[in-house]
C-alpha cells in the first residue's frame, strides 16, 4: 500500500497526504536526487521553486525524483529531509511527529528558500 497519495491542496496547489499514521522518525519516502550547480541555473526558471540547497555545498542544488518535491511549506513542518546515511544517492523524508492519515505532509522550506526569492516565508 502507498503511505502518500497526492491530490490538491487547501495550502497551495498540489499537496502530499498520508494513507496512513505515521510517528515521529518514520520514513515517508525515500527518493533519488539530481545535483545542479549553481552555474548551470538559469535566473528565471519554475524548476527553481522545487530545488533544495545541498547541505553539503551551498552552490549545489537538489531536484528530489520523488514525491518530496511536492511537499507544501509549513513552519513548523511535520517532516524533514536528510541525506540517506546508508547510501548518499537517496534522501529520506522523515515524520517529525505523528502525522494521521488523511493530513496533509509539510516540511519548512527554510529561511534561506525565502530569501533567495525575496519572499516573506508564510
Amino acid at each position: 500500500m502507498q503511505k502518500y497519495q497526492i491530490k490538491d491542496s487547501k495550502k497551495h496547489g498540489l499537496g502530499v497526504f498520508a494513507t496512513q499514521d505515521f510517528k515521529s522518525g518514520d520514513i515517508i519516502e525515500r527518493c533519488p536526487y539530481i545535483v545542479i550547480d549553481d552555474e548551470d541555473l538559469q535566473e528565471e526558471n519554475r524548476l527553481n521553486d522545487y530545488l533544495f540547497t545541498s547541505p553539503d555545498c551551498p552552490t549545489d542544488y537538489l531536484v528530489m525524483m520523488g514525491v518530496g518535491m511536492l511537499f507544501n511549506h509549513a513552519c513548523p513542518g511535520n517532516c524533514e529531509w536528510e541525506i540517506d546515511p546508508t547510501d548518499n544517492r537517496f534522501v529520506l523524508f522523515k515524520a517529525t511527529c505523528e502525522i494521521k492519515s488523511g493530513n496533509e505532509i509539510f516540511h519548512d522550506y527554510g529561511e534561506e528558500y525565502w530569501q533567495t526569492r525575496d519572499i516573506i516565508s508564510v
